[in-house]
Protein backbone atom coordinates (compact mmCIF):
# COMPACT_ATOMS: atom_id res chain seq x y z
CA UNK A 1 0.00 0.00 0.00
CA UNK A 2 1.80 3.59 -0.88
CA UNK A 3 2.65 5.57 2.16
CA UNK A 4 0.61 8.37 2.79
CA UNK A 5 1.69 11.47 1.54
CA UNK A 6 3.42 13.76 4.57
CA UNK A 7 1.22 17.00 5.87
CA UNK A 8 3.07 20.14 6.97
CA UNK A 9 1.76 22.18 9.91
CA UNK A 10 1.20 26.08 9.72
CA UNK A 11 0.77 27.71 13.23
CA UNK A 12 -1.43 30.68 12.60
CA UNK A 13 -1.69 34.03 14.95
CA UNK A 14 -5.03 35.67 14.42
CA UNK A 15 -5.63 39.41 15.96
CA UNK A 16 -9.00 39.68 16.79
CA UNK A 17 -11.25 42.30 18.19
CA UNK A 18 -11.39 42.05 22.27
CA UNK A 19 -14.51 43.34 23.88
CA UNK A 20 -14.73 46.56 25.12
CA UNK A 21 -17.22 46.17 28.05
CA UNK A 22 -14.39 46.55 30.98
CA UNK A 23 -15.51 42.95 31.99
CA UNK A 24 -11.91 41.09 33.27
CA UNK A 25 -13.06 37.31 31.07
CA UNK A 26 -9.47 36.29 31.36
CA UNK A 27 -6.44 35.87 33.96
CA UNK A 28 -3.82 35.92 31.34
CA UNK A 29 -2.22 39.25 30.68
CA UNK A 30 -1.11 38.37 27.45
CA UNK A 31 -4.33 37.13 25.84
CA UNK A 32 -5.93 40.44 27.59
CA UNK A 33 -2.99 43.22 25.86
CA UNK A 34 -2.18 41.34 22.83
CA UNK A 35 -5.54 39.57 21.55
CA UNK A 36 -4.88 36.66 19.62
CA UNK A 37 -6.55 33.77 18.40
CA UNK A 38 -4.36 30.61 17.18
CA UNK A 39 -5.01 28.22 14.88
CA UNK A 40 -3.02 25.13 12.62
CA UNK A 41 -3.24 24.40 8.71
CA UNK A 42 -2.47 21.08 8.22
CA UNK A 43 -1.94 20.72 4.42
CA UNK A 44 0.18 18.45 1.77
CA UNK A 45 3.06 20.98 0.20
CA UNK A 46 1.12 22.20 -3.28
CA UNK A 47 -2.17 21.40 -2.69
CA UNK A 48 -4.63 23.59 -4.12
CA UNK A 49 -5.61 26.83 -1.55
CA UNK A 50 -9.07 26.78 -4.01
CA UNK A 51 -11.05 25.26 -1.24
CA UNK A 52 -10.53 25.03 2.84
CA UNK A 53 -11.94 23.72 5.59
CA UNK A 54 -12.12 25.12 9.29
CA UNK A 55 -13.14 23.26 12.53
CA UNK A 56 -13.36 25.25 15.51
CA UNK A 57 -14.89 24.49 19.16
CA UNK A 58 -16.86 26.93 21.29
CA UNK A 59 -13.57 26.04 24.20
CA UNK A 60 -12.17 22.92 23.24
CA UNK A 61 -8.31 22.74 21.36
CA UNK A 62 -8.57 22.04 17.86
CA UNK A 63 -5.12 22.64 16.72
CA UNK A 64 -4.75 18.99 16.26
CA UNK A 65 -8.03 17.38 16.02
CA UNK A 66 -7.95 13.65 14.43
CA UNK A 67 -9.90 15.01 11.07
CA UNK A 68 -6.97 18.01 10.17
CA UNK A 69 -4.74 15.70 9.20
CA UNK A 70 -6.83 13.01 7.82
CA UNK A 71 -8.76 16.00 5.71
CA UNK A 72 -4.98 16.98 3.99
CA UNK A 73 -3.51 13.54 3.55
CA UNK A 74 -6.59 13.41 1.42
CA UNK A 75 -5.78 16.41 -0.21
CA UNK A 76 -7.87 18.56 1.07
CA UNK A 77 -6.23 21.51 3.46
CA UNK A 78 -7.45 21.92 6.82
CA UNK A 79 -7.28 24.54 10.03
CA UNK A 80 -8.21 24.02 13.20
CA UNK A 81 -9.19 27.09 15.15
CA UNK A 82 -9.02 27.96 18.71
CA UNK A 83 -11.22 30.31 20.28
CA UNK A 84 -10.47 32.98 23.36
CA UNK A 85 -12.08 30.55 25.52
CA UNK A 86 -9.51 27.74 24.67
CA UNK A 87 -8.56 27.01 28.01
CA UNK A 88 -10.74 29.21 30.02
CA UNK A 89 -14.28 27.44 29.71
CA UNK A 90 -16.16 28.68 32.24
CA UNK A 91 -16.03 32.49 30.88
CA UNK A 92 -17.85 31.23 27.50
CA UNK A 93 -19.40 33.66 25.77
CA UNK A 94 -21.41 32.03 22.77
CA UNK A 95 -22.02 35.12 21.25
CA UNK A 96 -18.00 36.30 21.26
CA UNK A 97 -16.55 32.84 20.22
CA UNK A 98 -18.68 33.29 17.20
CA UNK A 99 -17.36 36.15 16.65
CA UNK A 100 -13.86 34.69 16.71
CA UNK A 101 -15.11 32.03 13.87
CA UNK A 102 -15.75 34.96 11.70
CA UNK A 103 -12.66 36.38 11.83
CA UNK A 104 -10.78 32.98 11.11
CA UNK A 105 -12.85 32.47 7.96
CA UNK A 106 -12.18 35.60 7.01
CA UNK A 107 -8.41 35.17 7.76
CA UNK A 108 -8.64 32.25 5.38
CA UNK A 109 -10.01 33.77 2.35
CA UNK A 110 -8.12 37.22 2.78
CA UNK A 111 -4.19 36.31 4.84
CA UNK A 112 -4.48 32.32 3.58
CA UNK A 113 -6.08 32.63 0.02
CA UNK A 114 -8.70 30.30 0.08
CA UNK A 115 -11.56 30.71 -2.36
CA UNK A 116 -13.90 28.33 -0.88
CA UNK A 117 -14.14 27.97 2.89
CA UNK A 118 -16.46 25.17 4.44
CA UNK A 119 -17.17 24.83 7.80
CA UNK A 120 -16.97 21.24 9.76
CA UNK A 121 -18.91 21.36 13.06
CA UNK A 122 -17.78 18.63 15.37
CA UNK A 123 -19.26 17.84 18.37
CA UNK A 124 -19.85 21.14 20.31
CA UNK A 125 -18.40 23.40 17.29
CA UNK A 126 -21.50 22.12 15.46
CA UNK A 127 -23.68 24.20 16.88
CA UNK A 128 -21.11 26.68 16.87
CA UNK A 129 -20.58 26.33 13.48
CA UNK A 130 -24.79 27.06 12.84
CA UNK A 131 -25.06 29.37 15.33
CA UNK A 132 -22.34 31.47 13.17
CA UNK A 133 -23.48 30.71 9.67
CA UNK A 134 -27.36 31.77 10.53
CA UNK A 135 -25.79 35.07 11.23
CA UNK A 136 -22.92 35.80 9.39
CA UNK A 137 -22.51 37.98 6.02
CA UNK A 138 -19.59 38.88 3.95
CA UNK A 139 -15.97 37.02 3.92
CA UNK A 140 -17.11 36.07 8.02
CA UNK A 141 -19.59 33.35 6.06
CA UNK A 142 -18.56 30.02 4.94
CA UNK A 143 -19.97 28.71 1.42
CA UNK A 144 -20.65 25.33 2.86
CA UNK A 145 -21.71 23.50 6.58
CA UNK A 146 -20.68 19.89 7.34
CA UNK A 147 -21.70 19.03 10.84
CA UNK A 148 -19.85 15.38 11.82
CA UNK A 149 -20.50 13.87 15.43
CA UNK A 150 -22.56 17.00 16.23
CA UNK A 151 -25.02 17.60 18.86
CA UNK A 152 -27.58 20.81 18.75
CA UNK A 153 -26.36 22.93 20.98
CA UNK A 154 -24.42 22.90 24.51
CA UNK A 155 -27.95 23.80 26.77
CA UNK A 156 -29.75 20.97 24.50
CA UNK A 157 -26.92 18.57 25.85
CA UNK A 158 -26.79 19.77 29.42
CA UNK A 159 -30.61 19.07 29.13
CA UNK A 160 -30.26 15.96 28.89
CA UNK A 161 -27.65 14.95 30.98
CA UNK A 162 -28.07 16.92 34.01
CA UNK A 163 -28.55 14.82 37.30
CA UNK A 164 -31.93 15.65 38.25
CA UNK A 165 -31.59 14.16 41.64
CA UNK A 166 -29.42 16.83 42.89
CA UNK A 167 -31.80 19.24 45.67
CA UNK A 168 -29.55 21.63 46.53
CA UNK A 169 -26.98 23.52 44.29
CA UNK A 170 -24.39 24.16 46.97
CA UNK A 171 -23.96 20.29 47.87
CA UNK A 172 -23.27 17.47 45.56
CA UNK A 173 -24.18 15.35 47.90
CA UNK A 174 -28.04 16.07 48.14
CA UNK A 175 -29.39 13.73 45.98
CA UNK A 176 -33.06 12.79 45.95
CA UNK A 177 -32.79 9.10 45.89
CA UNK A 178 -36.12 8.94 43.53
CA UNK A 179 -34.64 10.63 41.04
CA UNK A 180 -30.74 8.88 41.30
CA UNK A 181 -30.32 7.24 37.31
CA UNK A 182 -27.51 5.49 39.96
CA UNK A 183 -29.13 4.39 42.49
CA UNK A 184 -28.97 0.76 43.80
CA UNK A 185 -31.05 -1.33 41.94
CA UNK A 186 -32.15 0.75 39.02
CA UNK A 187 -31.89 -1.48 35.66
CA UNK A 188 -32.21 -0.72 32.38
CA UNK A 189 -34.62 -0.53 30.31
CA UNK A 190 -36.04 1.74 32.14
CA UNK A 191 -39.29 2.14 33.87
CA UNK A 192 -40.80 4.78 30.97
CA UNK A 193 -42.96 6.63 34.23
CA UNK A 194 -39.65 7.16 35.53
CA UNK A 195 -38.08 8.49 32.28
CA UNK A 196 -40.95 11.15 32.20
CA UNK A 197 -40.21 12.31 35.53
CA UNK A 198 -36.84 12.47 35.19
CA UNK A 199 -36.86 14.55 32.18
CA UNK A 200 -39.15 16.84 33.51
CA UNK A 201 -37.13 17.26 36.78
CA UNK A 202 -33.94 17.82 34.70
CA UNK A 203 -35.57 20.66 32.97
CA UNK A 204 -37.04 22.51 36.28
CA UNK A 205 -33.10 22.03 37.87
CA UNK A 206 -32.00 24.08 34.42
CA UNK A 207 -34.70 26.50 35.22
CA UNK A 208 -33.54 26.76 38.43
CA UNK A 209 -30.48 27.00 37.76
CA UNK A 210 -31.18 29.96 35.30
CA UNK A 211 -33.03 31.92 38.58
CA UNK A 212 -29.78 31.44 39.98
CA UNK A 213 -27.56 33.01 37.24
CA UNK A 214 -30.39 36.00 36.88
CA UNK A 215 -30.52 36.73 40.21
CA UNK A 216 -26.46 37.35 40.50
CA UNK A 217 -26.94 39.59 37.21
CA UNK A 218 -29.29 41.77 39.09
CA UNK A 219 -27.36 41.74 42.39
CA UNK A 220 -24.38 42.96 39.88
CA UNK A 221 -26.69 45.60 38.45
CA UNK A 222 -27.32 46.82 41.73
CA UNK A 223 -24.35 46.23 43.57
CA UNK A 224 -21.50 46.16 41.12
CA UNK A 225 -19.38 44.01 39.28
CA UNK A 226 -18.42 42.17 35.88
CA UNK A 227 -19.73 38.71 37.04
CA UNK A 228 -20.30 35.70 39.30
CA UNK A 229 -18.79 31.79 39.37
CA UNK A 230 -20.16 29.05 40.53
CA UNK A 231 -20.08 25.46 40.13
CA UNK A 232 -23.08 22.76 38.27
CA UNK A 233 -22.43 19.74 40.39
CA UNK A 234 -23.01 16.06 38.54
CA UNK A 235 -23.88 16.78 34.57
CA UNK A 236 -23.25 13.16 33.27
CA UNK A 237 -26.48 11.58 34.30
CA UNK A 238 -28.64 11.24 30.82
CA UNK A 239 -30.88 7.70 30.91
CA UNK A 240 -29.34 6.88 27.55
CA UNK A 241 -26.24 6.02 28.63
CA UNK A 242 -27.35 3.34 30.63
CA UNK A 243 -30.24 2.20 28.80
CA UNK A 244 -29.66 1.27 24.47
CA UNK A 245 -33.29 1.28 24.30
CA UNK A 246 -33.88 4.98 24.44
CA UNK A 247 -32.39 6.65 20.91
CA UNK A 248 -31.94 3.44 20.03
CA UNK A 249 -28.25 3.19 17.82
CA UNK A 250 -25.08 1.30 17.69
CA UNK A 251 -23.63 2.46 20.50
CA UNK A 252 -22.50 0.54 23.55
CA UNK A 253 -23.83 1.28 27.16
CA UNK A 254 -21.86 4.05 29.04
CA UNK A 255 -20.85 7.77 28.04
CA UNK A 256 -17.97 9.33 26.04
CA UNK A 257 -16.10 9.57 29.38
CA UNK A 258 -16.69 5.59 29.89
CA UNK A 259 -18.07 5.01 32.99
CA UNK A 260 -21.02 8.11 33.54
CA UNK A 261 -21.59 7.50 37.03
CA UNK A 262 -17.88 8.69 37.99
CA UNK A 263 -18.05 10.98 35.29
CA UNK A 264 -21.19 12.54 37.04
CA UNK A 265 -18.97 14.33 39.82
CA UNK A 266 -15.69 14.39 38.24
CA UNK A 267 -14.13 17.63 38.12
CA UNK A 268 -13.75 18.01 34.22
CA UNK A 269 -17.72 17.09 33.82
CA UNK A 270 -19.72 19.02 31.56
CA UNK A 271 -20.29 22.60 32.38
CA UNK A 272 -18.97 21.72 35.98
CA UNK A 273 -17.56 25.49 36.17
CA UNK A 274 -19.48 28.37 35.03
CA UNK A 275 -20.46 31.76 35.68
CA UNK A 276 -23.69 33.56 35.29
CA UNK A 277 -22.99 35.27 32.12
CA UNK A 278 -21.79 32.18 30.61
CA UNK A 279 -24.39 30.13 32.28
CA UNK A 280 -27.18 32.25 30.50
CA UNK A 281 -25.00 32.37 27.27
CA UNK A 282 -23.92 28.56 27.23
CA UNK A 283 -25.75 26.21 29.01
CA UNK A 284 -29.67 27.76 29.10
CA UNK A 285 -31.81 26.25 27.24
CA UNK A 286 -34.47 29.51 28.16
CA UNK A 287 -31.65 32.03 27.13
CA UNK A 288 -29.43 30.42 24.90
CA UNK A 289 -29.08 31.47 21.16
CA UNK A 290 -27.03 28.82 20.30
CA UNK A 291 -29.25 26.20 18.90
CA UNK A 292 -28.33 24.14 15.70
CA UNK A 293 -32.88 23.34 15.74
CA UNK A 294 -33.35 27.04 15.76
CA UNK A 295 -30.47 28.12 13.75
CA UNK A 296 -30.58 25.48 10.48
CA UNK A 297 -33.74 26.89 9.12
CA UNK A 298 -31.56 30.23 8.65
CA UNK A 299 -28.78 28.44 6.31
CA UNK A 300 -29.81 27.73 3.01
CA UNK A 301 -26.46 27.06 2.04
CA UNK A 302 -24.78 23.53 1.01
CA UNK A 303 -25.21 21.38 4.49
CA UNK A 304 -24.03 17.85 5.54
CA UNK A 305 -25.32 16.14 8.78
CA UNK A 306 -23.07 13.41 9.32
CA UNK A 307 -24.33 11.13 12.63
CA UNK A 308 -21.70 8.22 13.80
CA UNK A 309 -24.23 5.60 14.93
CA UNK A 310 -21.63 4.31 18.02
CA UNK A 311 -21.87 7.87 19.67
CA UNK A 312 -22.20 8.09 23.11
CA UNK A 313 -22.00 11.89 23.25
CA UNK A 314 -24.17 12.57 20.36
CA UNK A 315 -27.01 10.90 19.53
CA UNK A 316 -29.02 9.81 16.24
CA UNK A 317 -31.90 11.60 16.68
CA UNK A 318 -29.85 14.28 17.07
CA UNK A 319 -28.41 14.46 13.64
CA UNK A 320 -32.37 13.46 12.25
CA UNK A 321 -33.95 16.49 13.91
CA UNK A 322 -31.21 18.98 12.72
CA UNK A 323 -31.33 17.62 9.16
CA UNK A 324 -35.18 17.88 9.06
CA UNK A 325 -34.41 21.38 10.74
CA UNK A 326 -32.54 22.46 7.85
CA UNK A 327 -33.41 25.24 5.54
CA UNK A 328 -30.47 23.69 2.81
CA UNK A 329 -33.20 21.65 0.18
CA UNK A 330 -30.55 19.42 -0.63
CA UNK A 331 -29.44 18.46 2.57
CA UNK A 332 -27.49 14.96 3.63
CA UNK A 333 -27.94 13.23 6.46
CA UNK A 334 -25.51 10.45 6.80
CA UNK A 335 -25.37 7.83 9.23
CA UNK A 336 -22.44 5.88 9.81
CA UNK A 337 -22.84 2.45 11.25
CA UNK A 338 -20.64 1.78 14.65
CA UNK A 339 -18.51 4.62 14.97
CA UNK A 340 -17.66 6.57 18.19
CA UNK A 341 -17.30 9.60 18.99
CA UNK A 342 -13.81 9.93 18.20
CA UNK A 343 -13.30 7.66 16.09
CA UNK A 344 -11.18 5.58 18.44
CA UNK A 345 -9.76 2.47 17.45
CA UNK A 346 -11.46 3.00 13.85
CA UNK A 347 -8.89 3.57 10.93
CA UNK A 348 -11.56 1.99 8.71
CA UNK A 349 -13.99 4.64 9.54
CA UNK A 350 -11.90 7.65 9.61
CA UNK A 351 -10.97 7.06 6.28
CA UNK A 352 -14.48 6.19 5.19
CA UNK A 353 -15.71 9.46 7.00
CA UNK A 354 -13.07 11.35 5.28
CA UNK A 355 -13.86 9.34 1.80
CA UNK A 356 -17.97 11.02 2.58
CA UNK A 357 -17.28 14.45 3.40
CA UNK A 358 -14.72 14.69 0.42
CA UNK A 359 -17.22 13.74 -2.12
CA UNK A 360 -20.11 15.61 -0.80
CA UNK A 361 -17.85 18.77 -1.21
CA UNK A 362 -17.05 17.57 -5.11
CA UNK A 363 -20.78 17.07 -5.52
CA UNK A 364 -22.31 20.06 -4.05
CA UNK A 365 -19.41 22.38 -4.40
CA UNK A 366 -17.73 21.54 -7.55
CA UNK A 367 -15.03 18.79 -7.86
CA UNK A 368 -11.28 20.51 -5.98
CA UNK A 369 -7.92 19.56 -8.13
CA UNK A 370 -5.76 17.76 -5.49
CA UNK A 371 -2.04 17.72 -6.14
CA UNK A 372 -0.95 14.24 -8.09
CA UNK A 373 0.47 12.95 -3.92
CA UNK A 374 -2.94 13.34 -2.84
CA UNK A 375 -4.69 10.76 -5.21
CA UNK A 376 -2.82 7.83 -2.94
CA UNK A 377 -4.99 8.21 0.44
CA UNK A 378 -8.46 6.41 -0.02
CA UNK A 379 -11.91 7.80 -0.89
CA UNK A 380 -13.80 4.60 -1.22
CA UNK A 381 -17.40 4.83 -0.30
CA UNK A 382 -18.61 3.03 3.44
CA UNK A 383 -20.53 2.82 6.04
CA UNK A 384 -23.87 4.83 5.22
CA UNK A 385 -26.92 2.68 6.81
Amino acid sequence: MPAAPETTDAFQRIPYEPATDGRIEMHSGLSRHYPTLHANLVEIPGSSRRRGVVMCHPASNFLSHFLLAALARAGQPAMGLNTRYANNEPALQMERAASDLGTGIRWMREELGFDEVVLLGFSGGGSLATFHQSRAEGPDAADAVMLVGAHPGRARVLRHWIDPSVTDEDDPWSVDPELDLYAPGRTAPLDRDFVARYREAQAERMRRIDRRALEALERLDREGGSDRGFVVHRTTADPRFVDLTLDPSDREAGSMYGDPEAANTAAGGLARFVTARSWLSTWSTEHSAADALTDLPRITDPTLVMSLLGDQAAFAEDSRLMAAASADPHVELVEMRHLNHYLVDQPEGLEQVIARLLDWMDRRLGADPTPATATDAPRHEGGQS
